[in-house]
C-alpha cells in the first residue's frame, strides 16, 4: 500500500469515526433530551478525563508494538500513594512523588521487555499482579488518606464554566499529536511498531524508545491518578473479581485506543483518533447507564466492541 492510498485510508477512518461519534449522540440525545447539552457534554468529558489520560498513554505503547496492562495499576498507586503522602498538607512534592512513581514504575516496565525480552503481556499483566498486592498490603484494599484542598480545588475547578482536567487532557492530547506527527521521536515510535528488525538494522536505538515509552506511559497514568485523587478526595480502589487493581480501566483503555483504529500491530494510529475513541466508548457506556445498566455491562462491552473493531480492520486491510 502506497503513502498515498494509506493517507486516504485514514482520512476515511477519522471520517467514518466522527460520522460515528455524531450517530450516537443523536441515539443519546433521543433517549435523554438533555445530553446534547453543554453542561452534560462537559460533564461527559469531566467523567471520562482520566480514560482519556489513560487511552493516551496505551496509545503510545500500542503504537510501538507494545501493550501496558499495568496502567490502571500504576494509575491506582500513584493515588493511594498521593492520598497518603498528601496528609501533612504539602501537594507539590507528594504530587511530583507520584509522578517519579509512575516514570519508575514504567522504566522497570520498559527495561524487562526491552533489555530481558519479556514480552510485553507477561511483564505488564505480572506488575499489574505485584501492584495489586503493594496495594492490599499497605492499605488493605480500603481507602486511605486525602487530597489536599488546593488538589481538590484544581481537578473539581473550572475555566469559563469548562473543567480544568479536561482541559489538561486536551492539552496532552495536542501535545503528543505533535510529538508523534513532527519530531524524530515520534517518527521512530511508529518505525518500532511496524517493523523493530528492521529498525535496528538502520541504527534506530530500540530498546531506548521502548523504555521512553513504557516511562511516558507510567508517568501519564500517575497524572491521571493525581487528578483523580483530586476528583475523588479519597480514594477507594477498586478489585473486581481478583482481576486485579485498575483491571477494568485497563481494558476500557485498549478499548478506546482499538476503537480509534490504533490496532495491535503497531505503527499506525494516533491520539486524535483514541480522543474520538475515548468520547464514542464513554457515550456508549452513558446509554448503558441511562437504560439502568452496571458496570459489568460496560465491561462486557468494552470486550465486545475490541473484538468486533479488530475482526472490521483487520478485513480492511486484507481487502
Amino acid at each position: 500500500m502506497t503513502s498515498k492510498m494509506r493517507l486516504e485510508s485514514s482520512t476515511k477512518q477519522l471520517l467514518v469515526l466522527i460520522l460515528a461519534l455524531i450517530l450516537i449522540m443523536v441515539i443519546a440525545s433521543l433517549v435523554t433530551p438533555g445530553f446534547l447539552t453543554y453542561r452534560h457534554l462537559t460533564m461527559v468529558l469531566y467523567c471520562n478525563t482520566m480514560l482519556g489520560i489513560l487511552s493516551l498513554a496505551q496509545t503510545l505503547v500500542i503504537l510501538s508494538g507494545g501493550l501496558d496492562l499495568s496502567i490502571g495499576s500504576i494509575y491506582w498507586i500513584s493515588t493511594m500513594a498521593g492520598a497518603l503522602l498528601m496528609v501533612e498538607g504539602d501537594t507539590l512534592l507528594p504530587a511530583l512523588a507520584c509522578l517519579a512513581i509512575g516514570a519508575v514504575v514504567g522504566f522497570i516496565n520498559g527495561v524487562a521487555i526491552a533489555k530481558a525480552r519479556i514480552p510485553h503481556v507477561v511483564m505488564t499483566l505480572a506488575m499489574m499482579i505485584s501492584l495489586t498486592g503493594v496495594l492490599y498490603v499497605t492499605t488493605g484494599g480500603g481507602g486511605h488518606g486525602r487530597a489536599t484542598e488546593e488538589l481538590i480545588a484544581f481537578s473539581t475547578g473550572r475555566i469559563l464554566d469548562f473543567p480544568n482536567i479536561s482541559l489538561v487532557w486536551i492539552l496532552l492530547s495536542i501535545l503528543f499529536y505533535f510529538v508523534l506527527r513532527i519530531t524524530p521521536f515520534g517518527w521512530r515510535v511508529r518505525a518500532v511498531g511496524s517493523n523493530p528488525v528492521a529498525c535496528r538494522f538502520s541504527g534506530i536505538k530500540v530498546e531506548r524508545i521502548q523504555i521512553l515509552v513504557y516511562m511516558l506511559s507510567g508517568l501519564l497514568a500517575a497524572t491521571a491518578g493525581l487528578l483523580y485523587l483530586g476528583w475523588a478526595r479519597t480514594p477507594y480502589p477498586t478489585f473486581q473479581s481478583g482481576a486485579g487493581v485498575g483491571a477494568d480501566v485497563a481494558l476500557k483503555s485498549i478499548a478506546a485506543v482499538i476503537i480509534g483504529g490504533t490496532l495491535f500491530s503497531g505503527g499506525r494510529g494516533g491520539v486524535e483518533r483514541t480522543f474520538l475513541g475515548v468520547l464514542i466508548l464513554s457515550c456508549l457506556c452513558s446509554i448503558l447507564l441511562m437504560a439502568g445498566l452496571g458496570v459489568e455491562w460496560q465491561i462486557m462491552l468494552s470486550g465486545i466492541i475490541i473484538i468486533s473493531v479488530v475482526v472490521v480492520y483487520s478485513r480492511a486491510q486484507a481487502a
